[in-house]
């Protein structure tokens, strides 16, 4: 059974409150005691001067009947409670209603101080003092009925306003909660009214500077990270979309125009079927990148890292491309730094950047053009690869934008020539899966530089960090 916060709330706040008063009442309940017993106590220790002045003063010139006398007449010193024997246990003086406790002589105290119950309850003074030579053990009471009656009373009180009191913690700590708990109930409608509709809605921010201001802080942050995923999907979908559906209309007309020509030859079907399978070889190629992008976005596109010559594989990848670019007569130079450079990367990931970066050159680069690839250590744990064009060059309105996906900074450029606009997607993705950066400089008419920055091995390892946190063992032969 699930129960509301706000009922727990309400429940820990009561039992604290409950506890709290009963230790309270507890408290008031024994000070008041000990008060009346501190009160009851300094008046018997004053009675007790009186008697021991009026034993001075009489007991050696005074018979035991006109001792005895003098004290059932004294009203001050309240003869009713009080007991004297001497110190042979004779009693020189003993009120009736002190005879049921004559046996407290026998404890023969210096002083004590206690109480009695009965009829009525008596506060009692035992103490045994010497006058004029002779020891005397004097027994001194106080009628405790109407102190007793005050505590009763006091402690029916305390009994009674329990439930009041119960009841009315209850009722206080349910508003409380509730009070407290009002804010998180508006944020909570508020965030239940945002869907896909109406994602650039955001919380009110209540400006307490407390935990209630902090939550409503992150929830629109995360509104914000949500509302920005929902449109780059909604976006890449559109984009998507538009991008399959140049290929699949190019297909279906040619397919229909082959199927209308009733005198069509083997030479026309043929070509017709070389349109249809070079734009179904694009159309794999896009789905291909958006695989691997929607991969990389959800993880699934892990790294197998492994220690790698940054060298080689930037020089692999130049051999690879250099018929395409021998065929548009491009100029394709590789410059390697003096020494070696290490670094921490999935070499087929790495591969693809390579190849990536030095596509797009070659595709905007004119013929006659040049392309120069090198790679230089920028300090010891770093080393910097580029690729320069002598190429179109990016408008640099558009250069914050060229690493989105289905962006094309060519404004005049067919699609035949710019692609989808996927290749620099994926490449920040490798270049960022690495913990590396890059950087575009570029001018139009004057050519571009991709510049990938990678953190690099000083020494090599025994184990190599993973992207996800893990690590692998590595072997080094």
């Amino acid at each position: 059974m699930k129960i509301p916060i706000r009922i727990r709330l309400t429940a820990v706040y009561c039992t604290v409150f409950c506890i709290s008063a009963v230790l309270l009442e507890a408290g008031a309940y024994v000070g008041l005691k000990s008060a009346i017993n501190a009160v009851v106590d300094r008046e018997l220790r004053s009675r007790l001067s009186g008697i021991e002045e009026f034993l001075d003063e009489h007991v050696s010139r005074k018979s035991l009947a006109q001792l005895q006398r003098e004290l059932s007449t004294h009203a001050a010193l309240q003869p009713g409670y009080l007991e004297i024997d001497d110190d042979q246990g004779h009693p020189i003086f003993r009120a009736a209603s002190m005879a049921a406790f004559s046996d407290a002589r026998h404890l023969d105290p210096l002083m004590a101080i206690w109480t009695a119950g009965g009829q009525p309850p008596l506060r009692i003074l035992a103490v045994r003092r010497t006058v004029r030579g002779r020891e005397f053990d004097l027994h001194l009471g106080t009628d405790l009925t109407v102190p007793f009656e005050v505590l009763r009373r006091f402690r029916l009180l305390l009994i009674l306003s329990a439930p009041i009191v119960l009841i009315c913690a209850s009722a206080a700590g349910y508003w409380v909660s509730k009070r407290a708990l009002e804010p998180v109930s508006q944020l909570t409608a508020a965030a239940r009214s945002i869907s896909a509709a109406n994602l650039n809605d955001r919380l009110a921010e209540p400006q307490s500077g407390d935990e209630l201001q902090a939550l409503a802080e992150t929830l629109n942050g995360m509104l914000g990270r949500i509302e920005d995923a929902f449109r780059h999907m909604t976006q890449f979908t559109a984009n998507a979309s538009h991008e399959l559906r140049t290929p699949l209309a190019l297909m279906r007309t040619t397919s229909e125009v082959a199927l209308l020509s009733a005198n069509g030859s083997a030479a026309t079907y043929r070509e017709a079927l070389h349109r249809i399978l070079r734009e179904t070889e694009k159309s794999t190629d896009l789905l291909d990148d958006m695989l691997r992008l929607a991969r990389a976005d959800s993880a699934a596109w892990p790294l197998a890292l492994e220690l790698v010559e940054i060298g080689p594989t930037i020089e692999q990848a130049c051999e690879g491309v250099e018929p395409l670019a021998r065929e548009k007569n491009l100029d394709l130079t590789f410059g390697e730094w003096a020494g070696t450079a290490w670094v921490a990367a999935d070499s087929g990931h790495l591969h693809r950047l390579w190849l990536i970066l030095l596509d797009n050159a070659i595709k905007y680069t004119p013929a006659g053009g040049s392309i120069q690839v090198g790679w230089r250590l920028a300090s010891p744990n770093t080393v910097v690869c580029e690729v320069k064009d002598s190429g179109f060059g990016i408008a640099e309105s558009d250069i914050p934008h060229i690493f989105e996906r289905f962006f094309r900074a060519d404004k005049a450029r067919s699609r035949e020539q710019s692609g989808a606009g996927l290749g620099l997607s994926i490449a920040r993705w490798i270049v960022d899966a690495h913990h590396g950066t890059i950087e575009v400089e570029s001018a139009v008419g004057l050519g571009s530089v991709f510049r990938v920055i990678l953190p690099t091995i000083s020494q090599t390892p025994r184990t190599l960090p993973v992207a996800s946190g893990t690590s692998i063992d590595l072997v080094v032969q």
